[in-house]
């Protein structure tokens, strides 16, 4: 689709950020508008057999009809990336992943079909005050083409909330998006409380280092798996910036304590030998002596 507008040729990448701007939509339409125009962007061939189920923070998820397209198109995921970027004008998608779940539109080969949602939407009515609020928030959108699609959109976007609603549906506890009847929390609100408790985890380490996963989850609701990887991040972190040739340091204690687990009192020399032992290829110039280690292993080996 294309416009004339000051005498120029736009194209649907330029249109589309100053009409969705203008109109204060967000994230949501792009999303949408990515699905609704696939076959445009990745062409016939590839739209017939691959299809967009749903983009989440920044990763769209894909089915394919058969294991070949997943494996042909994992090497032109960038190719993929940088069209759907470049059409929308925004950066949407930072990552392609490819999924068993099916796109709602495709039924299952059996007996009993999956529920159409495009079907059930279809039959919803929206009442004439909801309609006419979408229409005004169009009157900015000059291309009338351009108009009709996105009202289409909106219309569409609005009838699947008041499916969900009719499916008992509800909205998040802390903000207006909704979410499934099983779950409190959106999936936006779902990934920040994660970011939050990890964040806490980390915090809680930093300030006993020695703490175990017992000694935490008292404090804070986690599972053993995010307190090791924590405390692995901190690690990490912790041995890039002691230097191999000076590990008499505050930042080696504090490695120790991590590492074995053990309180200010009961860090030893024994127990430091043992932690530089196991992160001294991780320190500064640790990659040198990674190099003399794997010589004399090399030397050894000949002889």
């Amino acid at each position: 689709m294309a416009t004339h507008r000051n005498g120029k040729l736009e194209k649907m990448n330029i249109i589309f950020p100053k009409a969705i701007k203008e109109m204060s939509v967000g994230k949501d339409f792009f999303s949408h508008m990515i699905l609704y125009y696939w076959p445009k962007i990745v062409g016939k061939h590839i739209s017939a057999n691959v299809k967009p189920v749903n983009i989440e923070f920044k990763k769209l998820f894909l089915y394919t009809s058969h294991p070949i397209w997943a494996n042909q198109l994992s090497y032109m995921k960038d190719e993929i990336k940088n069209k759907i970027n470049s059409f929308m004008g925004e950066y949407l998608v930072e990552d392609i992943v490819f999924t068993n779940n099916r796109p709602v539109n495709i039924t299952e080969e059996n007996n009993s079909p999956a529920i159409n949602i495009g079907y059930e939407i279809n039959k919803i009515n929206l009442s004439d005050k909801k309609i006419e609020e979408i229409k005004n928030d169009l009157n900015n959108v000059k291309n009338d083409d351009l108009k009709k699609v996105i009202f289409k959109v909106r219309l569409n976007d609005e009838k699947y909330k008041k499916y969900r609603l009719d499916n008992s549906w509800h909205k998040c506890k802390k903000c207006n998006n909704l979410c499934q009847p099983e779950d409190e929390l959106c999936n936006e609100c779902k990934r920040k409380a994660n970011i939050e408790r990890l964040t806490d985890i980390r915090k809680f380490l930093m300030d006993m280092p020695w703490a175990r996963y017992c000694d935490i989850e008292k404090e804070i609701p986690c599972n053993a798996d995010e307190v090791n990887e924590e405390r692995i991040i901190l690690m990490q972190k912790l041995a890039a910036k002691i230097n191999i040739k000076n590990t008499d340091c505050f930042e080696m204690s504090l490695l120790t304590m991590l590492y074995k687990s053990v309180p200010p009192e009961k860090v030893t020399d024994e127990l430091k030998e043992s932690t530089i032992k196991k992160f001294r290829y991780d320190f500064i110039d640790g990659y040198k002596y990674a190099r003399k280690d794997n010589i004399k292993k090399y030397k050894k080996y000949k002889k």
